[in-house]
């Protein structure tokens, strides 16, 4: 009996040792898994992690044109106002300073440390602290910028950003212009400065602007319609056009000949 009651606590004492040690690889499956969900997700979430662009050099996407509304006048409005090139414009604030929306026009505006901007400038304008405008695209583009300017207190403003957006409406890539490219103009007269995204493909159904009295323009300076970008021949379109006046050359020989 005692060899027996023996047996019976090894095997009792076995069939624990087994249950652990399959319990312990049941934690290790859950754990190798979950990291594996987690880094999967983490790889989609950054798929589409885009690219902040702080300069107008090689950029070849949209371009505002905003010589619709080169009135004279602020053009107080919440939208939807159309701007050439399938954009539209629209302002969510609920302290915009006219009560009337934000600003697709000219008039004076000063943003403090940054400057004044008037005269002939032409611009939108979210005209609140906080808030945004956004220009929403009939097409999905691939990157977007503009030429911007926020007043700049230190901290008495919630910080200027800018997003993409996708077509249900939801953030793609976020920057915080002020920790991550701070535009500073101090002094400056219709000084703005080239700022965007660029996602790599075709998912940006809309460019945010949020806080600070943001302004956006189509050219550095406020004029109201920027240069189209200059499209670079192919080196296959160049190859062909080479061998072309090549070919030219060899029949007017012969001809002469």
């Amino acid at each position: 009996m005692a060899h027996i009651l023996h047996y019976s606590n090894v095997k009792y004492s076995s069939d624990h040792a087994i249950t652990a040690i399959e319990g312990e690889l049941d934690v290790k499956v859950r754990g190798l898994f979950l990291g594996a969900l987690a880094s999967f997700g983490l790889m989609i979430s950054s798929a589409h992690a885009g690219i902040l662009l702080t300069s107008d050099d090689g950029y070849n996407g949209l371009r505002l044109d905003l010589s619709a509304y080169e009135t004279g006048s602020y053009n107080f409005t919440f939208g939807p106002k159309p701007i050439p090139g399938g954009i539209t414009f629209t302002v969510v604030s609920s302290d915009t300073n006219s009560g009337k929306g934000g600003v697709l026009g000219q008039g004076s505006y000063n943003l403090n440390d940054n400057g004044s901007f008037g005269g002939s400038a032409v611009y939108a304008a979210v005209d609140a602290p906080t808030g945004y405008m956004q220009f929403s695209f009939d097409a999905p583009v691939s990157s977007f910028g503009a030429y911007l300017n926020y007043a700049s207190l230190g901290s008495s403003y919630l910080p200027p950003i800018i997003e993409t957006i996708d077509s249900d409406g939801l953030v793609i890539s976020s920057f915080n212009l002020k920790d991550e490219a701070p535009i500073s103009t101090p002094g400056g007269v219709n000084q703005f400065e080239f700022r965007g995204i660029d996602e790599g493909s075709d998912i940006i159904f809309g460019f945010r602007m949020s806080n600070s009295y943001l302004l956006a323009a189509a050219t550095g300076d406020g004029s109201p319609v920027g240069n189209d970008p200059v499209e670079v021949p192919e080196p296959g379109i160049l190859a062909l056009f080479g061998l072309s006046l090549i070919g030219l050359g060899i029949m007017r020989r012969r001809r002469n000949d």
